[in-house]
């Protein structure tokens, strides 16, 4: 599975915000539904910051999971302001990303 990370990472189109990047490729076998990955780094700060940030990404995206096109894979990098800011902000912040990068069904909104 890391090998697939590192394809992604090093293949794949990137957007950026100022709480996350978000890399993203499409899946070979496209119908499939789309892959995610979340990490942070130690910039972000101890484990306990670390952990936060990746778990309000991950709900974020689970939250929206119905809105996010098939056939993907997905990393999410999350940067230093992400542990502190508060799960709507965070929620925003993906939903820009993935907006960005063109993986919300045309129907999605984004309110940010």
């Amino acid at each position: 599975q890391s090998t697939e990370i590192r394809t992604v990472l090093r293949d794949g189109q990137s957007v950026k915000h100022r709480l996350g990047i978000l890399y993203f490729r499409p899946n070979p076998i496209s119908d499939q539904p789309s892959r995610f990955c979340f990490s942070a780094s130690k910039r972000v700060g101890n484990a306990v910051y670390r952990n936060r940030a990746k778990r309000l990404i991950r709900e974020a995206v689970r939250l929206h999971l119905q809105e996010i096109e098939t056939g993907w894979d997905c990393v999410f990098i999350a940067r230093a302001a992400t542990a502190s800011k508060k799960q709507d902000a965070v929620e925003a912040a993906v939903l820009r990303l993935l907006g960005e990068a063109q993986l919300l069904h045309s129907a999605t909104k984004i309110d940010v």
